[in-house]
């Protein structure tokens, strides 16, 4: 008799708490009304997500049900929130129209569309009416691609490419042209380590990728690094500089690994000291840069414009994006298909990444599959930030010239772009590739290597 009571209760409680919410009892929130200044249907697609998305991802607008202040209930809840937040949130100025949706939120909302993976399954046990229809899915997404055709990195991409998740980079660039030549110089010079031997072009070889090709590299006196070097090509896209993020942009990026005991070991006072003794360096940072002379700052600042200047257009793919529709097989186009639908939350934009941090090992722990042990960089933002939410986070990695810029990921573990794949796919979306498919993926990537100097970097 007992065991059908709680039956009968559990069974009560499966139906009422999820009817509670298809009633209405957990609560509305007033609709945010949209600018008439934006453009087409994202009235629509605004109500669609305060209607669909704001107990998740709105931490201000939550509509608790009653349920919500019960024993585990309300830890599940929060967990959730806090998850969710981390990754997508949305506010009154975002609803409204105020605030644009970056290219990551615009990446990340098109892939749980696509996949239908939002709302979770969880959820949608509680919610009964929270799931998104085929209309609505067809309306955020016509509308996640006019958002990318209005963006200025589609402008290059032919009328019916613009609303890709990837884009076209600029055959030019707007940038001082002596001032480039200045950091070309400067990126090249061993005066910048401390026993004169090694130049940033050491770790970042233009004839390798914009790396080395070694799981680690070498600095100041064959001391070895803990870390892979990423390349230097197309780095301008990323929104921080080393694995971690710990320089914010370029600038910062080119004074760390001269002072690194490890690296360039050199110290900047007599990196300065050296390079004034050398008249042409003198003579040039004179006219360039007047005020300021020949210091750290600006010899840093001319070796973050030379590498501004570091893209690699022209790829079969930027051709492709460009309208010529015809230079790439059908294994290719397959490929980026299949790239599309796995692949584009993380690796979006020009230059198919840099643009974000995620956890390595999503779906699957990386670092058993890897089996090696844990070391400090394998912290990755961690070691940053200090906050354990960033354990094991990376920026994301350019996949421009992939072929040429192994071995793969921030251990250089993984020489072949094959089996970087297959790993990707199992640690990140929790997929195991067919042969066919892994074979159709590595044929698009291999459709990124680009043009440097008017010459490809295609591995011959």
């Amino acid at each position: 008799m007992k065991k059908l009571i709680f039956i009968s209760l559990f069974l009560l409680v499966i139906v009422l708490f999820p009817l509670s919410n298809l009633l209405g009892l957990a609560g509305k929130n007033e609709p945010i009304a949209v600018k008439a200044t934006t453009a087409d249907n994202f009235a629509e697609v605004s109500m669609i997500l305060q209607n669909k998305c704001v107990d998740c991802h709105s931490p201000n607008k939550v509509r608790l049900p009653f349920y919500s202040e019960f024993p585990i209930a309300k830890q599940l809840i929060a967990s959730d929130i806090s998850a969710a937040s981390q990754r997508f949130i949305l506010d009154d100025k975002t609803y409204s129209g105020e605030k644009p949706f970056t290219p990551l939120m615009l990446a990340r909302l098109e892939n749980v569309i696509k996949n239908n993976i939002m709302p979770p399954n969880l959820y949608l046990s509680m919610h009964w009416s929270e799931r998104l229809n085929q209309a609505e899915k067809d309306s955020i997404q016509q509308w996640i691609k006019r958002e990318r055709t209005s963006h200025e990195w589609s402008k290059d991409s032919s009328a019916i490419n613009k609303g890709e998740p990837v884009q076209a980079l600029p055959l030019t660039t707007k940038l001082d042209a002596k001032k480039v030549d200045l950091g070309d110089k400067l990126f090249h010079e061993t005066l910048l380590s401390g026993d004169d031997t090694l130049s940033c072009a050491s770790c970042h070889s233009l004839k390798k990728g914009g790396t080395d090709q070694l799981a680690v590299s070498t600095g100041i006196r064959g001391q070895q690094g803990p870390i892979n070097s990423p390349t230097v090509y197309n780095a301008m896209y990323n929104l921080a500089q080393f694995w971690d993020g710990r320089a914010e942009n370029l600038q910062a990026q080119a004074a760390g690994p001269v002072a690194n005991p490890i690296e360039m070991g050199a110290r900047w006072e007599q990196v300065i000291d050296k390079l004034k003794k050398v008249p042409e360096y003198q003579e040039v940072f004179s006219q360039l840069y007047p005020n300021e002379g020949l210091n750290k700052e600006t010899v840093t600042d001319a070796i973050a414009i030379f590498e501004k200047s570091l893209l690699t257009p022209n790829s079969r793919f930027d051709q492709y994006l460009r309208g010529k529709s015809e230079v790439l097989s059908l294994n290719e186009k397959e490929g980026y298909q299949l790239f599309k639908q796995n692949c584009t939350s993380c690796h979006f934009g020009p230059a198919l990444g840099g643009l974000s941090y995620e956890k390595m090992g999503v779906k699957k722990d990386y670092f058993t599959m890897r089996g090696s042990e844990l070391t400090e960089v394998d912290n990755g933002v961690f070691n940053v930030t200090k906050q354990e939410a960033d354990r094991h986070f990376f920026k994301v990695p350019v996949l421009r010239n992939i072929e040429t810029t192994y071995p793969y990921f921030h251990d250089g573990s993984v020489k072949s772009l094959s089996e970087a794949v297959r790993i990707m796919g199992e640690v990140q979306v929790g997929k195991t590739f067919s042969d066919e498919q892994i074979s159709q993926l590595v044929s698009f990537l291999k459709t990124l290597t680009g043009e440097y100097d008017g010459k490809s970097l295609a591995i011959k």
